[in-house]
Parts: C-alpha cells; structure tokens; sequence
C-alpha cells in the first residue's frame, strides 16, 4: 500500500490535474460542488437509512446499528466514473458535460 499511496497515486492525481481546462472547471464550479457534496450526502443518507430500515424489519439478516449503515452508505455512495469519461472522451461530448462529471469525480474523491 505504501508504494501505491506514494509512488504510484501522486504522478495520476498531479497529471489529471495539469491537464484540466481551469476555464471549464472553473466556470461551471458552483454545479459541481453541489453534485459532489449534495448528490453524495443525499445519496449516504438514501442508503444509509434504507438499509437501517431493512434491518430493524429482519430483511437483512444482520441486526445493524444506525452508524454502520451510513459508513456503508458513504463508501458505496463515493463512485468514481472513469468508465464514463473515457467514453465522453470517445464521443468528444460537450466541454461543460465533460467537466461537470469530473469535476465531480474529483471533488467527490477529496469527500
């Protein structure tokens, strides 16, 4: 793990990074945050509380406590669509709908 959170990871983070159009990511910065932090609380919360309530009603077969179904919730709610820019890159859809999704991406990353 130590070569891979030193070794390997920074040069990845610091080449998506030097390669972002500011002016995009800049201008539509408001709306990614907003998908980023709303979209993944709202989304924690959603799931979190679903599955709290599928198990005080034995549809999952494990009695859990209110504060693991949110740390469920949290780690599934943080995607990461590399899948889908790369086929936006494919496609060359437009710069905004491009830089919502990763912008979102790697604010959601740093929640």
């Amino acid at each position: 793990p130590t070569v891979f959170f030193v070794g390997l990871l920074p040069p990845i983070i610091f080449n998506s990074g030097y390669n972002v159009h500011k002016r995009h990511f800049f201008s539509n910065f408001g709306a990614i945050s907003a998908f980023a932090l709303i979209g993944t609380l709202t989304s924690t919360m959603f799931i979190g509380l679903v599955l709290y309530g599928f198990s005080k009603t034995g549809l999952v077969m494990a009695d859990l406590e209110l504060s693991e179904c949110l740390t469920f919730g949290a780690l599934i709610s943080a995607t990461d669509p590399v899948s889908t820019l790369a086929v936006f890159s494919e496609l060359q859809v437009e710069p905004n709908l491009f830089y919502l999704v990763f912008g979102e991406s790697v604010i959601n990353d740093a929640v």
